[in-house]
């Protein structure tokens, strides 16, 4: 049965900052009544590639439990624009399979990065057509492809994501925006211009947080209350420009189990407090 709280909010979690085993992550699921979910990896392997019995496993689980598939997440992308077998590789055979397999589980969306690229680099015409045959490829079998941000990648800040999607221009590309991931934590009011400029492209959101590394794009992951993201700030501008999709949490740091239990807690402190949900369920 569904719980009361499960009606009132919209919150996933990506099954691998729980556990890379299933049955751990369906306690976990159950014991904190969320029914929402983004794949990645189980069984130590990623979409795609999750072993056949796995994968199994995942299709039956899903079905049985009435999980809500929010994403599923490829990888794809995330190597430097430059590397044309790896790029060529992922749109002829990676994404077709995932295409396929996602079929058995129904997903929202499919989520896709924007290539690795030189600092200040301008994105070219080969990224923008790789984008957009993805794009088509996912809307052939009726599946959004969400564009992640990504540190070092063409889609870095919200501007940036908005940029490659314009120069994109296929009305199947969105966003799947990840605050933490626009590398310029502590600045409440620029990552309020990243959502503003995504607005209507976002689709699904990302919940980590961080404090900034000197020595890393990347920050070192913590809970939201020791963070510096600022996120109570930053669902007040989501809620501002309409967001209705999922907070999806993406932890991030070890332990897993435990530390996903206290950012869950911490976000869902803050949403209530806020009224996120409120008339936009």
């Amino acid at each position: 049965m569904i719980g009361a709280r499960e009606l009132k909010e919209k919150t996933s979690i990506v099954t691998d900052e729980i556990s890379q085993d299933l049955d751990e992550v369906t306690r976990f699921l159950d014991l904190y009544k969320i029914r929402a979910v983004e794949i990645r990896t189980l069984g130590g392997n990623r979409v795609p590639d999750i072993e056949k019995s796995e994968w199994t496993r995942l299709k039956k689980r899903v079905h049985n439990e009435g999980w809500e598939v929010v994403a599923v997440s490829p990888g794809i992308f995330k190597g430097d624009h430059e590397d044309k077998i790896l790029s060529d590789r992922e749109l002829t055979e990676t994404l077709p399979k995932t295409i396929y397999l996602a079929h058995d589980i129904d997903p929202n969306y499919i989520i896709s990065f924007g290539f690795m690229c030189q600092p200040g680099e301008s994105i070219n015409a080969d990224v923008v057509e790789r984008l957009k045959l993805a794009s088509i490829l996912c809307a052939n079998d009726g599946f959004p492809l969400l564009l992640e941000n990504e540190p070092g990648s063409f889609a870095q800040t919200g501007e940036n994501t908005r940029a490659v999607i314009d120069a994109v221009g296929h009305p199947n590309l969105y966003a799947n925006w990840d605050p933490c991931n626009a590398n310029i934590l502590g600045d409440s009011e620029t990552l309020a211009k990243c959502a503003r400029a995504l607005r209507d492209k976002i689709l699904n959101v990302h919940v980590k947080d961080g404090i900034p590394r000197d020595d890393s794009e990347f920050p070192t992951y913590t809970t939201i209350s020791s963070g510096k993201l600022g996120w109570k700030q930053h669902l007040k501008v989501l809620k501002e420009i309409g967001y209705k999709g999922y907070l999806g949490i993406e932890t991030h740091m070890e332990p897993l189990w435990e530390s996903s239990e206290i950012i869950l807690r911490e976000l869902r402190e803050i949403v209530s407090e806020l009224d996120f949900w409120s008339g936009r369920l």
